[in-house]
């Protein structure tokens, strides 16, 4: 959506991939149809290229994606990924074993270093048992985010910008249209319940380069807002709601909070707030 040139890099990728998948689609959500002359000047290239424009809701284009493919495997990539040459030839020995529903690998994301990032000591001081379960969620609906295991590992949770799953699974699972537009944490709800479909694979040795333009294009205050909604709406829907999860889920948010001060990010901090006041009045 309205990145051009990122796409282009992340076409190359797949253009340059050994193997090459069977098939793309881009699915093209910004109202002028941006992604559309970029995609025109691949497809006379060697993989088979489908354009398809639709309008903004992540959730739908991923569903889209899922419809239209023929092969017994999807990928979902963001527009703004580098990917390793030998990615399909990993993910195919991945599905040779039948219990596994789908897989993921090590994501690095280039970007400023910021206190309580998904790697460091506070994030897992903050966030109970993010060693030990690593890939698996909270009872409060958090995930314990893997950082640069050196083992395959069974997962609960794979990352938006490179997951995979067999395609008549995802049919059956669908992304929640319910969480529209940018639709924040829609890859954790659709990952979770495939995984309780069979393995859900963390793949160490497939390591995919995102450069997470889309947090820097969302203002800021409103993505606070947004992530105490979609947070709230897929803990109640995923997770039973017992009273230490309540609580802990409060206590999460309160770090949220917390987390944005420490890095001075004071517009994202009140619009964490805000999120929050919204739910008290609703769960009053």
């Amino acid at each position: 959506m309205n990145r051009p040139e990122p796409l282009r890099r992340t076409l190359e990728s797949l253009r340059d991939a050994d193997p090459r998948p069977a098939e793309a689609l881009v699915i093209d959500a910004s109202p002028e149809g941006s992604a559309r002359k970029t995609v025109e000047s691949f497809q006379k290239g060697p993989v088979p290229l489908t354009y398809i424009h639709t309008e903004p809701s992540l959730t739908k284009q991923r569903n889209i994606g899922i419809d239209q493919t023929s092969g017994d495997v999807v990928v979902f990539l963001d527009d703004d990924v580098r990917l390793p040459s030998d990615l399909f030839a990993k993910l195919e020995r991945a599905y040779d074993d039948a219990s596994v529903v789908g897989a993921t690998g090590w994501v690095t994301e280039p970007q400023p270093i910021r206190a309580g990032g998904p790697s460091s000591f506070l994030r897992r001081f903050a966030v109970a048992g993010s060693r030990k379960h690593a890939g698996r969620f909270t009872r409060y609906g958090y995930p314990r985010y893997v950082v640069a295991e050196d083992t395959v590992r069974d997962v609960e949770f794979m990352p938006g910008c490179f997951m995979s799953a067999r395609r008549e699974l995802a049919a059956q699972v669908r992304f929640d249209e319910n969480l529209g537009a940018y639709a924040l944490a829609e890859d954790e709800d659709f990952s979770y319940r495939l995984s309780q479909r069979g393995r859900l694979l963390y793949l160490h040795d497939v390591v995919v380069v995102h450069y997470k333009m889309g947090f820097r294009s969302y203002d800021s205050r409103a993505l606070g807002r947004l992530v105490v909604k979609n947070r709230a709406y897929l803990f109640r829907k995923n997770f039973p709601q017992t009273p230490l999860a309540r609580m802990q889920f409060w206590m999460l948010l309160v770090k949220l909070v917390g987390h944005r001060a420490l890095n001075r990010e004071w517009s994202g901090a009140l619009g964490v707030l805000e999120g929050m006041a919204t739910l008290a009045r609703r769960e009053a």
